[in-house]
């Protein structure tokens, strides 16, 4: 499940000059500026930078190991890489601090991933935004949640698809964890040893699985509950409210935009509780029945969830 793994090793670590591992790097680039000296390079997958501090390292565990990262990584799996890192660059990564975590798989669907983001509507404090016909973002400054098509990713970067996926419809389902990760998992610590704990592992997958589940799901547009029509209040919130599905969580987000751009509220916490009461006509009027596309994309996730190792 880990995919985008940062580290960084601090000089001390090192227990020398952290320039002494260039000689296990290929495509060595040296800067020199008002910042010091510096130098670049790549094992594998991983981008390295070295400089008097200590060593960042970026890249995507799976793709070091697997050569892509279509295929999950099991904690087995992030093991070996791990060990696969440590030995070629000749330092031990499970003592590295880690930077940044990215948990995510491939989920293989019965349509095109892009059918099932109109379904997909608020994220309490997160700004939903579809950048493309194939990606879905939710984003805070700390994290974020991105569903995309990986066959079209994959196409677009001339990336073979593996035998077994060629046919199928593959939705990335992806958590990143960006900053501040000891605060956020409230441990004192992350190091490439924590990844490969037990407890710390099947804890991500599950809050990987709990970012999906806390999205606001929507109904089917052509299943009215007319029960809940008592007054003509109710009939005119109803209509209300399935125009607002049928346009889509982007209109939402627009009009709470607008409504800020003209300050029509002093109180900043204004914005917050129309935008609720809005997603909360939405989800309390439009349906009666879970979406069937939703129904499916939940088993996903829940399979995933509760089988991870």
């Amino acid at each position: 499940m880990f995919d985008t793994v940062n580290f960084w090793i601090d000089r001390a670590m090192v227990g020398g000059e952290p320039f002494t591992i260039a000689q296990y790097l290929t495509g060595i680039t040296e800067y020199s500026n008002a910042r010091g000296y510096s130098i670049s390079g790549k094992a594998g997958d991983y981008s390295i930078y070295l400089n008097e501090s200590g060593i960042s390292m970026k890249g995507s565990l799976p793709k070091f190991l697997l050569s892509d990262n279509i295929h999950t990584l099991s904690r087995a799996g992030a093991r070996d890489a791990i060990t696969k890192l440590s030995d070629e660059i000749h330092l031990p990564i499970k003592l590295a601090k880690v930077t940044r975590v990215d948990v995510s798989t491939v989920l293989p669907m019965k349509r095109e991933p892009n059918e099932y983001y109109p379904l997909l509507g608020n994220k309490p404090h997160f700004k939903r935004l579809q950048a493309t016909e194939n990606t879905l973002y939710y984003n805070t400054i700390k994290k974020q949640l991105i569903f995309y098509d990986k066959k079209a990713e994959a196409k677009a970067k001339g990336v073979i698809i593996p035998a077994g996926f060629e046919g199928a419809n593959l939705l990335r389902i992806e958590a990143r964890f960006l900053s501040r990760l000891s605060k956020q998992f409230n441990l004192t610590e992350i190091n490439g040893a924590t990844l490969t704990d037990e407890k710390f592992y099947t804890g991500m997958v599950k809050r990987w699985g709990d970012e999906y589940f806390s999205i606001d799901k929507l109904k089917s547009l052509s299943i009215m509950d007319a029960t809940n029509i008592k007054t003509v209040t109710d009939g005119k919130n109803m209509a209300f409210a399935m125009l607002l599905q049928k346009e889509g969580q982007s209109f939402i987000d627009a009009y709470i935009a607008e409504l800020k751009a003209k300050k029509t509220y002093t109180d900043p916490k204004s914005y917050t509780r129309v935008k609720k009461g809005l997603n909360e006509l939405i989800a309390a009027s439009t349906a009666t029945d879970q979406n069937e596309l939703i129904k499916e994309l939940d088993q996903a996730v829940n399979e995933i969830t509760m089988n991870c190792r």
